[in-house]
């Protein structure tokens, strides 16, 4: 591998899709952005990349107008645009994030149609058939087909992200040369099979003429399926390279302006102690007949294609899921279908993975957020002490390393890797014996995931039982001592060892159990 620099921005290839010069903004004396450049090319599937806070979320709020730029350029297939950007999508600017926007119980046409340009002359019937018509040729052009009456909710993840896509394409001038994707973190809930179709098609889109801007923590997706990267640090891009002139190691290396040996921390090297938690025949609405024991200082981990129940099996267990059957033991105390709370007080808490909807108050602050468990303790004189509580939000978000450290600001203020600290500081200054953690670095920068995960392991060390519930191999390889495969509810495999890599999880998950059960069954008979 050749050393990665920055490139001229002028370097011959093909025409810029985008470029931006020294774009500037602050935050009254905080500088988000400070003088930076970026381009990006037709045809090209470009990565952003660059910690939680380091200023991604800045840039693209000022190309799509959200926020305007104190000083500096863009231009768009060659054409200046004015600052601060007005109407992004006449530009042939789109954004698609993770949190994707689409309404579970319309069908994929209301859907379409809800941010159509039809809109304008509201008092006029829409013509279904143009629609339909115009949607099956974007769907052509991206090579993509889903059923236009179907229910958003039946769609799966990846479905999901190409009806955003396609919405997307249908806001565009139908006279625009070329388009501006910028897909941010669309993969970041996604197991490898549905991540691996979003990437296709992102893939297609460049191939179509247009470019697009991936905005991703998983750096596996981004060696295998960009051309060019782009990293920030501290408002600023200090590294643009070429993808074949680089590696995982530097691209770190650049995030944290310091090397990383490891991404991930090792499992606590300890015997494991006494059973915590117990599992017989637990059964819930997908989840079927698991059976399985955690001891203190294990960390096991649960993973399955997308669907198959390691989900439901991490909500069966922190009771945000009810049990159709089975029994739960924490320390020998049966849990089996109690409540959060009594499941909290008995010692194991549950680190849910969608943050956004069962993990945080976005409107709160961030101490109205931290604190929350332990509020009732934070009296002085018989009444809630907001000075205690301040004090304690403080103590809990410099533990976790939570940037800007403001415990006053609005949670939906926080970058969603911070918003992640504070969601694990809030649980872990419990000390809970067992400890449950649903896709822990979902959307996290790999600095702070180490970072997150080392106090996992940490807690393992001190005697609790650590559960991670997750579709990331790489992770689950690095950090486990075994983890289990669910196949369509039921747990089917064990590894452990030197058996445990990330490339025999993916084959685990991926096989068709019930066509090897059903095989072995006819040649037994």
């Amino acid at each position: 591998m050749s050393t990665a620099t920055r490139l001229p921005v002028e370097q011959a290839g093909p025409a810029p899709a985008l470029k931006v010069r020294s774009l500037r903004k602050t935050y009254g004396g905080a500088v988000a952005l400070e003088h930076l450049d970026l381009t990006v090319r037709v045809g090209e599937v470009h990565a952003l990349l660059g910690q939680n806070g380091c200023g991604k979320s800045t840039l693209v709020k000022s190309l799509t107008g959200v926020i305007g730029p104190d000083s500096g350029t863009v231009e768009v297939y060659d054409r200046q645009v004015h600052l601060p950007v007005e109407a992004a999508h006449e530009h042939g600017i789109a954004v698609i994030h993770q949190d994707i926007g689409l309404v579970d119980e319309m069908t994929v046409l209301e859907n379409l149609g809800a941010n159509a340009r039809y809109g304008t002359r509201l008092l006029l019937p829409v013509n279904t058939r143009r629609e339909r018509r115009i949607y099956t040729e974007l769907m052509d052009r991206v090579g993509f087909h889903f059923d236009l009456d179907a229910k958003v909710s039946t769609l799966s993840p990846s479905e999901r992200a190409l009806v955003a896509v396609v919405r997307a394409m249908r806001l565009m001038p139908d006279d625009a040369a070329g388009q501006l994707f910028i897909l941010d973190e669309p993969t970041a809930a996604l197991p490898k099979p549905e991540a691996d179709r979003l990437l296709t098609l992102m893939r297609t889109v460049a191939d179509l003429g247009s470019a697009v801007i991936f905005i991703s923590h998983r750096l596996a997706e981004v060696m295998e399926v960009c051309d060019r990267a782009t990293v920030m640090r501290a408002g600023r891009d200090v590294l643009e390279t070429r993808i074949e002139d680089t590696d995982r190691a530097e691209i770190v290396a650049a995030m944290l302006g310091r090397r990383m040996d490891e991404f991930y921390p090792d499992p606590p090297n300890v015997t494991p102690g006494e059973v915590r938690v117990a599992v017989d025949a637990l059964t819930g609405p997908v989840v079927r007949d698991a059976t399985f024991h955690v001891a203190a200082g294990e960390v096991v981990g649960f993973t399955g294609l997308a669907g198959m129940g390691q989900e439901e099996l991490a909500n069966l267990l922190g009771g945000a899921t009810e049990t159709v059957s089975g029994t739960v033991l924490v320390d020998g105390a049966d849990l089996t279908g109690a409540t959060p709370s009594r499941i909290i007080d008995a010692g194991m808490v549950l680190v849910p993975g969608n943050r956004l909807r069962d993990g945080i108050w976005v409107a709160g602050s961030a101490e109205e957020n931290i604190t929350l468990p332990v509020v009732p303790q934070l009296r002085k004189r018989g009444s809630v002490s907001n000075s205690l509580i301040r004090a304690k939000a403080e103590e809990l978000m410099a533990g976790v390393g939570v940037h800007p450290h403001d415990p006053e600001r609005p949670l939906g203020g926080f970058s969603g890797g911070n918003q992640q600290k504070i969601v694990f500081g809030k649980w872990m200054q419990l000390d809970p014996q067992v400890l449950l953690l649903d896709e822990p670095t979902q959307g996290v920068d790999p600095g702070a995931a180490k970072d997150l995960l080392g106090r996992a392991m940490d807690a393992a060390s001190s005697g609790s039982a650590v559960l991670v519930f997750s579709g990331e191999h790489e992770m689950l390889a690095a950090i486990c001592h075994r983890v289990l495969v669910l196949h369509e509810g039921r747990i089917v495999a064990e590894l452990s060892g030197a058996d445990l890599t990330e490339e025999s999880l993916l084959a685990a998950s991926e096989l068709d159990h019930a066509a090897v059960t059903a095989s072995a069954t006819e040649g037994a008979a």
